[in-house]
């Protein structure tokens, strides 16, 4: 056993899918792998993400999972964003347990040992806009920019009817409780390519209070 756990080590993200670990499995020389698969899960040395995806339960206690890099991994092509993302940037003072994160894809939720994954559909056009790369120990994720999860967040939730820039402000401070000197020092940019893309009004307005905030 020892010996799949140091071939498992070497993947940082601890994140193994099916594929990888039966060619681990079979180089070590075992047989009958999907049955080896069960029994690592059994021991407590695997936990399926989802089907054909596992976490490797390390001993070390140096390197923890990575909420952030588990939502990547689980649907793919997505980025964090909505809730999570206007968290991650203290732009909303609660936390949020549910990572949330876009996708082209259709939306869809994972239930897994670590946490609620969920995925919003949205537009092709509007995917590779204003999106970062963040670097930690164990790899890399992508999550929207704070710009690109606010217009997110203000699109795509339907059951809001916003028609001023009132309302606009209204509905960033008192029900999204966003903290509005967040957004000091905006990138104009993303807002402007959103509502190009768009033709939203609700992201109109939106530019124009961020513009007013600037000034």
């Amino acid at each position: 056993m020892r010996d799949i756990e140091k071939e498992l080590s070497r993947y940082t993200s601890k994140i193994i899918d099916h594929a990888t670990l039966a060619s681990i499995l079979t180089n070590l020389g075992y047989k009958q792998i999907n049955d080896k698969i069960v029994w690592l899960k059994k021991q407590g040395i695997l936990t399926s993400l989802k089907s054909g995806l596992y976490i490797y339960n390390s001993t070390s206690k140096e390197q923890s999972i990575s909420k952030e890099i588990i939502a990547n991994t689980l649907l793919g092509p997505s980025y964090i964003s909505f809730d999570y993302a206007l968290w991650y940037y203290s732009l909303i003072p609660e936390s949020v347990y549910e990572v949330t994160s876009a996708t082209t894809k259709r939306s869809k939720t994972f239930g897994t040992p670590f946490g609620t994954f969920s995925y919003r559909q949205i537009k092709k056009e509007l995917f590779s806009l204003g999106l970062n790369i963040k670097s930690i120990r164990s790899g890399n994720f992508i999550i929207a920019s704070k710009e690109k999860a606010l217009c997110d967040k203000v699109y795509y939730t339907k059951d809001i009817s916003i028609r001023s820039k009132k309302a606009m402000a209204d509905f960033l401070e008192d029900d999204l409780r966003i903290d509005m000197n967040e957004l000091l020092g905006c990138d104009m940019k993303v807002f402007q390519a959103y509502f190009y893309i768009t033709k939203s009004k609700k992201i109109g307005l939106l530019q124009k209070i961020i513009e007013e905030i600037q000034e």
